[in-house]
């Protein structure tokens, strides 16, 4: 929320808006809304053709599809709102020019700055509701949505395997070497429960078996250790079975989260957890850091898009929706190119994240910059 509270700071200070500033935003919002619309309506469609062939082969209700829809709306949205701002400046300056209005204004002595300063104003209050989707709705959504489509796939026929689970189940973050389902009951080999108890205080459960059912479960011959803050051993003991009450859904065995099913705060936590187990996972650190970078991309896009939409605005109308679409490959392009170059650890993470918009963002600076 760090961010969040900058970015909103940062509206607080500026100036109040004039009767141009107000005409501007009102030019960009119909732009805004159809660009946006139309991308997520695209990225919809691709998810419904994507799992076509599996609705109609286990016979998938339309509630469940639609529901599925609805829980991966605010994702697409996320990705749908810096192509909506693009194409909303680059078609508000592209009208402004082509009528001669931005003329007039610049023979009133208002400067270009000036002129696209609402724009860019609006390309930051995007990037804080793009922030705000991507911390408190996507995530909840998208566990909703991984949750409903494990149920419908996952889950179906054939029973799961996996190995090297990790949960987190109440005060407990539990490790299992492998798991099974069958018939709604997992089989687990190789499990250990982690509990703090107290500051530095742990208490650690290992057993070599054990089964889950219905929130409850059972381990085999567990060794149960008592640490103090200090390391040393407070009590050690082994009972024949051991059994815990701790609800958990069945397919978060077979499921281990997505960067998407969590807010920037879990991640890091998970990045922190993996940490202190000797283990790096790039994808998870370059994911970390592209929860703020691509909603910075908003505003991104607002600062880049003015200056090329002036200069070709005078070759039709048809040109901003081109510019606007040729900018967002462009720029999706090579976030994808520099994620690709975090994860394979050829780039620092957060570098790989932010360098798009670096390079967006300074090319765009410079043109406003030299734009009188």
């Amino acid at each position: 929320m760090g961010a969040a509270k900058v970015m909103s700071r940062w509206l607080m200070t500026m100036p109040p808006l004039t009767r141009m500033d107000r005409y501007l935003l009102r030019e960009m919002l119909v732009p805004l809304g159809i660009g946006t619309g139309a991308v997520t309506l695209m990225l919809i469609g691709n998810l419904l053709f994507n799992y076509a062939q599996l609705f109609f082969s286990y016979g998938i209700p339309l509630t469940a599809v639609a529901q599925m829809v609805i829980y991966y709306t605010p994702y697409l949205l996320v990705l749908s709102l810096p192509v909506g701002t693009a194409v909303a400046v680059s078609l508000t300056v592209n009208r402004l020019t082509r009528d001669n209005e931005i003329t007039v204004m610049r023979m009133a002595g208002i400067s270009l700055r000036r002129i696209f300063l609402p724009l860019l104003m609006m390309g930051a209050l995007l990037s804080g509701v793009n922030y705000w989707l991507n911390e408190r709705v996507v995530p909840p959504a998208m566990r909703e949505f991984y949750r409903l489509r494990n149920r419908m796939f996952l889950l179906a026929p054939v029973p799961n395997i996996t190995s090297n689970a990790v949960l987190k189940v109440q005060n407990y973050a539990v490790v299992i070497g492998t798991a099974q389902e069958m018939s709604g009951r997992v089989l687990m080999e190789d499990v250990i429960l982690f509990e703090q108890r107290a500051r530095g205080e742990w208490l650690i459960i290992h057993a070599p078996r054990g089964t889950y059912q219905n929130g409850i479960w059972r381990l085999e011959q567990p060794q149960v250790h008592y640490y103090r803050a200090d390391g040393t051993v407070m009590d050690v003991q082994s009972p024949s079975t051991l059994t815990l009450n701790l609800q958990v859904a069945l397919q978060d065995f077979f499921a281990t989260p997505e960067p998407e099913e969590q807010t920037r705060a879990q991640l890091g936590e998970q990045i922190e957890r993996n940490r202190q187990m000797g283990y790096r996972n790039l994808r998870l650190e370059v994911s970390y850091h592209m929860k703020l970078a691509v909603p910075v991309a908003c505003l991104v896009l607002a600062i880049c898009s003015p200056m090329l939409s002036l200069w070709l605005a005078r070759a039709g109308s048809f040109v901003g929706v081109l510019l606007a679409i040729v900018l967002v490959f462009v720029f999706w392009n090579t976030l994808l190119l520099f994620q690709i170059l975090g994860n394979q650890g050829l780039l620092p993470p957060m570098l790989a994240a932010w360098m798009p918009n670096l390079l967006f963002g300074l090319g765009g600076t410079y043109l406003l910059w030299r734009s009188e």
